[in-house]
């Protein structure tokens, strides 16, 4: 009977001593968390895109776009944003609304919208954009997605002079040198 008495009061120590560990865990957790999300934004935190290194010369390309008129990019000086987004892609649906009210607030910029088709998936994503961009959709195994070297969406490319000098799963910050805006 001792030996009982004794082994049921070393498991309830045990138990309440992996308790307090554990409370202790979730606390520092949530302080960490908090940490994490009040620190500012690094200049080198954006992610890179699924898509072409930068320094990678793309060249001049064209493209029609959905309401039938043919694009022409030329190597220039001016940036081009080049957005690719697929229609089953989460990512892409959040940060659509981002993408347009970039071009709301850069009325001048070149941007184009390269919507990944996907059976007809894309129509909805398509409407949304045509208002805002030229929008062209394009197979996986498209022009523009080989050209630009596609793997994942979303994927925003800035091209100056024809060559990628930003690439990000993130549409780019106000301001900056890598801002695009849209191509009429």
């Amino acid at each position: 009977m001792f030996f009982m008495v004794v082994a049921i009061v070393l498991t309830g120590a045990l138990g309440l001593l992996n308790l307090l560990l554990a409370v202790g865990v979730v606390r520092r957790l949530r302080q960490h968390t908090e940490l994490l999300a009040n620190r500012p934004k690094a200049v080198g935190d954006d992610v890179s895109a699924p898509a072409v290194s930068v320094g990678t010369r793309v060249g001049a390309f064209r493209a029609r776009s959905t309401r039938g008129v043919e694009l022409s990019f030329e190597e220039t000086a001016e940036p081009l944003l080049m957005a690719v987004l697929s229609p089953d892609c989460s990512p892409c649906r959040e940060r659509l609304p981002l993408l347009l009210d970039h071009t709301a607030r850069h009325p001048d910029a070149r941007v184009l919208a390269v919507v990944i088709e996907e059976g007809g998936a894309e129509a909805e994503m398509v409407e949304l954009l045509e208002p805002a961009v030229p929008v062209v959709v394009e197979p996986w195994g498209g022009e523009i997605p080989r050209l630009l070297d596609i793997q994942g969406t979303p994927a925003f490319v800035t091209l100056v002079n024809g060559v990628a000098t930003a690439t990000s799963v993130f549409v780019p910050e106000t301001g900056g040198a890598e801002l695009g805006t849209a191509v009429r």
